[in-house]
Parts: structure tokens; sequence; C-alpha cells
């Protein structure tokens, strides 16, 4: 008999989601730089807590779903996730033990290799703009990084979704 059970799929797709809406809803203009990048945020949660269920194929089309909804480059989110996610994956075994303020400067380190994907596809692209909003959102990630760990790992223990 099989003692451990395979937790729900739907806490992590409903996350995702949420996320999805955090990256496309509308803010003011002083505030748009500083949006974090939550899907990718979240999709690195989610393959720390379960990184042999939630890896690069959730990273990549996690990311195609957003290059589709932002309407950029197709392939362009996808790519950075993807890698952000194997980052993750890599490292994943020392990133665990961390404590949440080690783990939140690694963590802004694969948002920053995150974040120069997405700007070295815009220079491809040739809509590449260097200033100081492209390091607004790793730094907003590296403050938003402690509260997706929380809320995240709340969800985790009221629905018993255990490692």
């Amino acid at each position: 008999m099989n003692t451990t059970a395979r937790p729900s799929s739907w806490p992590v797709i409903l996350s995702l989601l949420v996320a999805l809406s955090l990256e496309v809803t509308p803010l003011p203009a002083d505030f748009a730089a500083w949006r974090p990048p939550w899907l990718a945020l979240t999709a690195i949660y989610w393959a720390l807590a379960y990184p042999r269920r939630y890896g690069l194929a959730l990273a990549w089309f996690a990311g195609v779903v957003l290059d589709v909804l932002k309407g950029g480059v197709l392939g362009q989110h996808a790519l950075a996730m993807t890698l952000a996610t194997w980052l993750t994956l890599r490292f994943h075994l020392r990133l665990r033990v961390f404590p949440i303020w080690q783990q939140t400067v690694a963590i802004g380190a694969v948002v920053a290799c995150h974040q120069f994907i997405v700007f070295w596809v815009d220079g491809v692209a040739g809509a590449a703009e260097l200033n100081w909003q492209r390091a607004a959102p790793t730094l907003a990630a590296v403050i938003a990084w402690p509260v997706v760990v929380a809320l995240l790992d709340g969800l985790r223990m009221r629905l018993r979704m255990l490692a």
C-alpha cells in the first residue's frame, strides 16, 4: 500500500493563475517598473517545494502563456523562466536549507538572471532600453520573495501538501 499520497495540483495551478493576473494587471506608470516577476517567483517556489514534480515543463508552459498575454516576443519569458527554474532545480538542495534572508539573496540572483534573459531577448528584437528601471523588478522580487514564501508555505501547510 502506498502511504505517500501525491499532493493535489489545484493549489499550484491556482497560485500560477493568481501570479499571471498580477503580471498583467495595469499599474500606474510610477509603479509599473517596480512590478516583481510574480510568475517567475511562483514557479521558483513550486520548483523548490516539489523539485521532481514541478520543474522545467511548468516554467516553460507558464512562460509561453505569459508571452501570449503580454504580446511580446513569443518564447521570451518561456526561455527566461525555464533558465531561472533550471538554476533553482540545480541548487534546490542548498536553497531549501538556507535561512530566509540567505534564500532571498540567492533567489534575487536567480531573478537577476531571469531579467537579463528578458533584456537580452529585447535587445535581439531591437526593443531594449538600458536604464535604472531594468533593475527595479529584481529589487522588487527580493522584497516580495519572503511574502511569496510565507503565503505559499501557509497554503501548503493548510492543505497538508508536505514535500
